[in-house]
C-alpha cells in the first residue's frame, strides 16, 4: 500500500497534512536543509529472513514549484535512515527503497532524510510518497505448466523450461529450446526481462488511494486522458470517473465533484456517494480496477517502476518450485468462491471467509481492500491468496496486466523517470505503445489457465482489470 504526505513551506511557514494508507504511514515531514526532506515512516507485517526474502518500501517524491498547481518528479541522491533498516538508492536516482538490515518480522518504524536533486523553482511544495514490495531474489525457476495456454519446452509441451540463465531463448524443437502449445512461437532475446535476475515486486496491487494521488498530481489535459468520463468541461455529468457513472461500481469508487471549473480537477474515493472526499469507509485500500494499459503503464513511469512480462509474474508467483498443472498464484488448483462482504469500504475490509477459507477468488466479482484475506495468525499461501514470496493476489482481485511474448523483441528493462508528457502518457522510449491499431490490453486471468496463461486480454477499461508493478537494482 501507500500513503502520501503533502509538505509546504515558505520563508515562514510549514504546513503538513497526512493521509494514511491501509497499512503504510509516512509522518512527522520536516525540511532540515533547502535540498532534504525527512520525516517518518512505518508499515505492517514486514519481514527479512536472509537477503533472498525481504520486503521492502519503494519511496519516490513529487514537487510543485511555487504552489503548483501541477506536481513533478524531484530526484533522490541520498537517503539514511535509523538502526535496523538501511535504504538503497539505483543508479537513476528516480527513488529509493527502505528495508529491513537484519532478520525479523511486524511493524517496522523508522525515520529517513533524502537528500533531492532537481527542485524547480523558490518554494516547492513536495509529495512523498511510498509503495510496499516484496523481494524475489536471482535464480533459477520453472517456466509454463504444461498446460494448453503457455510456454513450453521445445521437445515436449507437457515440460515447463527451466530458466536457468538471462541468456535468450530460441524457437525449437529439442529440449533446450521453446515452443508455445498455442499460437506462433516468438525467440526471446537476452535483453528481455526473463525472470532469472533479481528484482522487486508490488506487493499489492495499485489501490484506489495510489490512482487517486496520481490523477491529483498531473496536470488538466493529462487528468482527462487518464480517466473514462468525460471531464473536459466546467461540470461532470458521470462524476464515477473511471467507470463513466453516477455511482460507484464493481467496487470503484472513484469520483470527483459536478463542478470543476477550468483548473486541475481533485478527485478523491467516496464509497457512499456523499460528496466528503476519502472517509473512513469509502475504499481507500481498495484495488483499482477500470484501469487500462496506459493508464498502467503511465502510472508505472510516473512512480518509477515498470511492467512485469509474463515470465517475471511466473517467477514471482511460483519461486523456484516445479510446476503443478493449472495451478494458480498461491501455489495450488484451489479455488473458492468469496463470502459476503464485510466492513464494506472500511480498513479491515474482507470476505466473511476471509481468514479461513483459501484461493478465494475476486478477479470477476469487483474489487475489495488490497491483503483482505490474510489471517491475523496461522497465515499459508492458500489463506493469504499469497505467491511464493508473498506478493498477494497475482492475477486476483483483479486480474494483473503483464507484456507476454507478443512483446518479446520490444520490451528492455528500463525503468519509469517519474514523468510523463504533456497530454499524460507514458513516454519511456523503449516501451511498447500497447494501443496500435487497437492491440488488447494484456492480463493475466487466472480462471481455468493458472499463472502459465500467455495472451488474454481486453481493450478498455473493464471491471476485472488492474496492475502492478516492478524494479530492478
Amino acid at each position: 500500500m501507500k500513503n502520501n504526505i503533502y509538505l509546504l513551506f515558505s520563508l515562514c511557514f510549514l504546513t503538513q497534512l497526512n493521509v494514511k494508507g491501509n497499512n503504510l504511514q509516512i509522518t512527522n515531514i520536516t525540511h532540515p536543509t533547502s535540498t532534504s526532506v525527512s520525516f517518518d515512516i512505518s508499515w505492517d507485517n514486514s519481514w527479512r529472513s536472509g537477503l533472498d526474502f525481504h520486503d521492502a518500501v519503494w519511496v519516490f517524491i513529487k514537487q510543485a514549484s511555487n504552489g503548483g498547481p501541477s506536481w513533478t518528479h524531484a530526484n533522490v541522491s541520498a537517503a539514511s535512515t535509523g538502526a535496523g533498516f538501511e535504504t538503497v538508492v539505483p543508479a537513476d536516482q528516480v527513488g529509493f527503497f527502505l528495508r529491513r538490515s537484519a532478520d525479523g518480522n511486524g511493524t517496522s518504524t523508522t525515520s529517513v532524510t533524502a537528500t533531492l536533486t532537481g527542485l524547480l523553482g523558490s518554494f516547492q511544495d513536495f509529495k512523498v510518497m511510498g509503495v510496499e514490495m516484496v523481494y524475489v531474489p536471482q535464480g533459477d525457476f520453472y517456466a509454463g505448466d504444461g498446460g494448453s495456454a503457455c510456454i513450453a519446452r521445445g521437445d515436449d509441451t507437457t515440460k515447463s523450461v527451466h530458466i536457468i540463465n538471462d541468456n535468450s531463448l530460441v524457437c525449437g524443437t529439442t529440449a533446450s529450446e521453446i515452443q508455445f502449445t498455442i499460437g506462433n512461437c516468438y525467440d526471446i532475446p537476452a535483453a528481455f526481462p526473463k525472470g532469472y535476475n533479481a528484482f522487486y515486486c508490488m506487493k499489492y496491487h495499485i489501490t484506489q488511494e495510489q490512482y487517486v494521488d496520481f490523477l491529483n498530481c498531473l496536470s488538466r489535459p493529462q487528468q482527462e486522458i487518464r480517466v473514462e468520463a468525460d471531464v473536459t468541461g466546467a461540470t461532470v455529468v458521470n462524476y464515477y470517473v473511471m467507470v463513466d457513472g453516477i455511482t460507484p461500481y464493481k467496487g470503484n469508487s472513484i469520483r470527483c465533484d459536478t463542478n470543476i471549473g477550468s483548473g486541475n480537477i481533485h478527485f478523491y474515493c467516496d464509497v457512499n456517494n456523499n460528496g466528503i472526499p476519502n472517509e473512513a469507509n469509502d475504499g481507500l485500500g481498495r484495488s483499482c480496477n477500470y484501469i487500462n494499459g496506459r493508464d498502467w503503464l503511465s502510472y508505472l513511469d510516473w512512480a518509477g517502476l515498470r511492467a512485469m512480462t509474463y515470465l517475471e509474474i511466473e517467477k514471482a508467483a511460483r519461486g523456484p518450485l516445479p510446476a503443478i498443472l493449472d495451478e494458480f498464484s498461491w501455489g495450488s488448483t484451489l479455488l473458492t468462491s468469496h463470502g459476503t462482504l464485510q466492513n464494506a469500504g472500511l480498513n479491515n475490509e474482507k470476505w466473511s471467509n476471509s481468514g479461513t477459507a483459501g484461493g478465494i477468488k475476486t478477479y470477476s466479482d469487483g474489487v475489495i481492500r488490497v491483503g483482505c484475506n490474510a489471517p491475523s495468525s496461522g497465515a499459508t499461501r492458500e489463506l493469504s491468496n499469497a505467491s511464493y514470496y508473498g506478493i498477494i493476489d497475482l492475477g486476483n482481485n483483479p486480474s494483473d496486466f503483464y507484456f507476454t511474448r507478443n512483446y518479446s523483441s520490444t520490451y528492455q528493462n528500463v525503468h519509469g523517470d517519474g514523468l510523463l508528457n504533456n497530454i499524460g502518457d507514458y513516454d519511456v522510449v523503449s516501451w511498447p505503445d500497447i494501443n496500435v491499431a487497437g492491440l488488447l490490453h494484456t492480463k493475466i486471468a487466472i480462471s481455468g489457465y493458472g499463472i502459465s496463461n500467455i495472451n488474454l486480454g481486453y481493450a478498455g477499461r473493464t471491471s476485472g482489470t488492474g496492475g502492478r508493478g516492478i524494479r530492478q537494482l
